[in-house]
């Protein structure tokens, strides 16, 4: 995935934004996800102070294979920052989980296939809807518990 990652990108480093961040998938999926593929992060957030901060807080350092932040790359919905997350998972394709329009947009402008995530505190059904209409295969709920199932892990 992600790029399995979570939380609508920007920039910006406001102080304390990272603090408003979700991440989408619960920790032990991500963890047993890491151990079947190759993870990515994709955000539109800077490395530092605001990626780093996040990764520490939510106790997810060295789960991914690849981190590309707003700096390195053109942000998305262009799908730069998407095909340079695959060069660095030496990966043709892959699938990218998001919550924004921008994510659904980039992962479809990058050629792979975009599910989207439904953020906390948000309605599924009207967030279905914009994510599908963006490009997203499927959409999940918060925790993604959808596809724990799916792998036979839930």
């Amino acid at each position: 995935p992600p790029p399995a990652g979570g939380g609508g990108g920007g920039g910006g480093g406001a102080a304390g934004l990272n603090s408003l961040e979700t991440f989408l998938p619960s920790l032990p999926l991500l963890k047993s996800l890491k151990n079947k593929y190759k993870l990515a992060l994709v955000t539109g957030r800077p490395r530092k102070p605001d990626c780093e901060t996040a990764l520490k807080a939510f106790g997810l350092e060295g789960l991914f294979e690849a981190v590309v932040c707003m700096e390195d790359a053109t942000i998305k919905p262009d799908p730069a920052p998407v095909q340079l997350a695959l060069k660095k998972l030496m990966c043709k394709t892959g699938v990218m989980f998001g919550d924004t329009v921008d994510d659904a947009r980039a992962a479809v402008g990058a050629g792979i296939k975009a599910v989207g995530v439904v953020p906390p505190k948000h309605d599924k059904a009207a967030d279905t809807q914009v994510l599908t209409a963006a490009g997203a295969s499927v959409v999940l709920s918060i925790g993604m518990s959808e596809l724990s199932v799916l792998l036979g892990e839930g």
